[in-house]
């Protein structure tokens, strides 16, 4: 019986990676394709392994190495005095900021969950968890951004503990320098989750010099990376804050094949961070321009329809959960939010050439001019000649045992 188990998940796995990778348009902008080096770490010891700053467990100084350079090699990519790879995804190193930062009954600013914000440091949230007061910036929905003068009012009058910039819809950057020096006594974070590898490639906007004592995010979206968190900041007594809460309190075992995987990911971005980033914002920018051409409603198109990896349907929740699933049926695979994202095609290689095919083949879906199983043809046919992740180091070691 066990081996009947085996087979079935050896299958599964086989069905998954032929579909997902060798036949589907991928375009979530939460997601993301890393090297094959970069995966290669996951397979090696480093996983099977523990390591504890107070040095309760002997055996560890090659994965203190790991971190080490880790957390060197990002401080490189972001310019950043401190860096912290310890936490296991985004949320939580939003929840080590709020933990450490806030305490009950702090008001914690940030963009509300109907414009697109994170749900997860919201009333919905980590704010209900932890019983803080959440409110929320003003937003221009024509601007699809945040309303930098009455962001700043809000800021004077309600003098909020924390100031979260960052959305999980976020096609251009936000206000940070206009708003900046109207904190008072609070302290500004940004949540870089989506746009964490524009930021490394200086192709989207710079938060710790424009106003935010620390940078926090996901590693596995914009940025290619494993799926983790990651903490920046030039800010001493805020960073220490912030990390010294992270072990034992949230995070244990920090996953050193993670650490490593994420590693290489960064000397990626030291390399070809800056033609990545820019690649990808100018798909985003081709896409978006390309989908009004053909009458598809976009977001944003006063602004220039995205300077990030983010282009933004505009129609009702209702139809865009339709479009998703339609989309789905040509293996086009978007979320339920009408966002489609660039940044894992750009790192597969697309061009603007691709990318304007890519706009017709949503188009005809979105636009009900074709049939599903005529536009997943053309998809696989698009997708056969972009399987390797590109922005990659041309000549690695050999790693895996």
């Amino acid at each position: 019986m066990s081996y009947s188990y085996l087979e079935r998940l050896e299958r599964t796995i086989k069905q998954h990676e032929e579909w997902r990778v060798g036949e589907c348009l991928n375009l979530i902008p939460s997601e993301n394709q890393s090297s094959s080096h970069s995966r290669s770490v996951f397979m090696t010891d480093l996983g099977n392994r523990y390591s504890a700053p107070d040095k309760f467990y002997r055996g560890t100084r090659f994965l203190d190495e790991v971190q080490a350079l880790a957390e060197d090699v990002a401080k490189k990519v972001f310019s950043a005095r401190y860096a912290d790879v310890r936490p296991l995804s985004g949320h939580t190193a939003d929840m080590a900021v709020l933990l450490s930062l806030a305490t009950s009954g702090d008001k914690i600013l940030s963009v509300s969950p109907v414009n697109g914000g994170y749900p997860g440091i919201s009333h919905l949230g980590l704010g209900k968890l932890l019983g803080l007061k959440n409110f929320y910036f003003p937003y221009d929905d024509n601007k699809v951004n945040i309303d930098g003068r009455e962001a700043r009012a809000l800021v004077e009058r309600e003098t909020p503990r924390l100031v979260f910039f960052g959305s999980s819809f976020i096609p251009f950057p936000h206000p940070v320098r206009e708003v900046s020096d109207s904190y008072g006594d609070g302290i500004s974070i940004f949540d870089g989750s989506h746009v964490m590898g524009l930021i490394a490639g200086g192709e989207f906007q710079d938060p710790l010099r424009e106003g935010c004592s620390l940078l926090i995010g996901s590693t596995h979206k914009s940025l290619p990376g494993p799926q983790g968190g990651m903490i920046l900041s030039n800010n001493d007594e805020v960073f220490s804050r912030v990390s010294d809460s992270i072990h034992p309190g949230i995070v244990d075992n920090i996953h050193w094949n993670r650490v490593a995987s994420l590693a290489i990911t960064l000397i990626e971005m030291m390399e070809f961070g800056k033609p990545y980033a820019k690649a990808i914002v100018q798909n985003s920018q081709a896409l978006g321009k390309s989908l009004d051409a053909l009458g598809v409603k976009v977001r944003g198109a006063a602004q220039g329809y995205s300077k990030s990896h983010q282009v933004l349907l505009d129609y009702d929740a209702k139809r865009l959960q339709f479009f998703a699933e339609r989309l789905e049926q040509a293996n086009i695979i978007v979320d339920n939010g009408g966002r489609i994202g660039t940044n894992e095609i750009t790192r597969l290689g697309f061009g603007v050439r691709e990318i304007e095919e890519v706009a017709e083949l949503v188009g005809m879906v979105v636009l009900g001019k074709k049939p599903a199983e005529l536009v997943k043809k053309r998809v696989k046919t698009l997708v056969k000649d972009f399987r390797e992740p590109k922005y990659v180091l041309k000549s690695v070691p050999k790693i895996v045992r």
